[in-house]
């Protein structure tokens, strides 16, 4: 039980210089040229053993880009999650979640118009009633997604030093995160799909915390994420959607 009770927290779950905290915003220095952000497939691996997989990508819709993400985790639970993002500012413009893990579930269906966050938040646990939940606010300040910064981060101006403060929007807990995003280092990494040098590039504050190894060879790539504080991670499988 308590694996499933972390498992849901996990799934709800031109090239410019770095500047300080107090300086940077989310989307400064953001090249998404820089990063392969088209569809992979990462392992997941939990104590030691293969327990799921996540296959994650971008595509690019009209002046619009479109983010796919299925994640599973043996014995019960896989997430399906597709938003669409401004081309030009990456914000949100909708994003549905889908949720389920044994006899329990929770689907959200989003969308933004300017500042207003309008849908429907659906769910329901194992034994228990099915909620509904309507959404109609106006936000202060848009904020990514994070299912769109664990892509992007990729894209970022990474280098010994770099850092980032901002908020993003947690879909499934339907609120805004600080996130601090700082490069700690480098290190080689081997993953099936092969030996990649890369950045480490920590996220923490939100929930759950992750480590992101970006390869340093450009176009950069995800190839391994860390569940802070669990013996869990994704790697890059070798081989990876046609």
């Amino acid at each position: 039980m308590k694996r499933h009770t972390f498992a849901a927290a996990m799934l709800l779950a031109a090239g410019a210089l770095p500047t300080t905290a107090a300086e940077h915003t989310w989307n400064k220095g953001l090249d998404l040229s820089s990063a392969d952000l088209s569809t992979f497939r990462l392992i997941l691996m939990n104590e030691g053993a293969e327990a799921g997989d996540m296959t994650y990508g971008w595509r690019k819709m009209g002046e619009h880009y479109v983010i796919e993400d299925r994640t599973t985790m043996e014995p019960n639970i896989v997430e399906t999650a597709k938003a669409m993002v401004d081309g030009k500012t990456l914000l949100p413009q909708s994003v549905a979640i889908n949720f389920i893990m044994g006899d329990s579930f929770m689907n959200v269906d989003l969308g933004w118009n300017g500042l207003n966050r309008q849908g429907k938040i659906v769910s329901k646990r194992a034994g228990g009633d099915e909620t509904i939940r309507d959404i109609d606010l106006v936000e202060d300040n848009p904020a990514p997604l994070r299912l769109a910064v664990i892509g992007f981060v990729a894209a970022m101006p990474l280098e010994d030093g770099f850092h980032s403060s901002f908020d993003w929007f947690n879909t499934l807990a339907n609120r805004v995160e600080t996130v601090k995003i700082d490069v700690t280092g480098t290190r080689a990494i081997e993953t099936p799909a092969g030996t990649f040098d890369t950045y480490v590039v920590e996220l923490r504050g939100a929930t759950p915390e992750n480590i992101v190894y970006v390869s340093k060879e450009k176009p950069r790539r995800i190839v391994r994420i860390d569940v802070v504080g669990r013996p869990m991670y994704f790697e890059l499988a070798a081989e990876q959607p046609s």
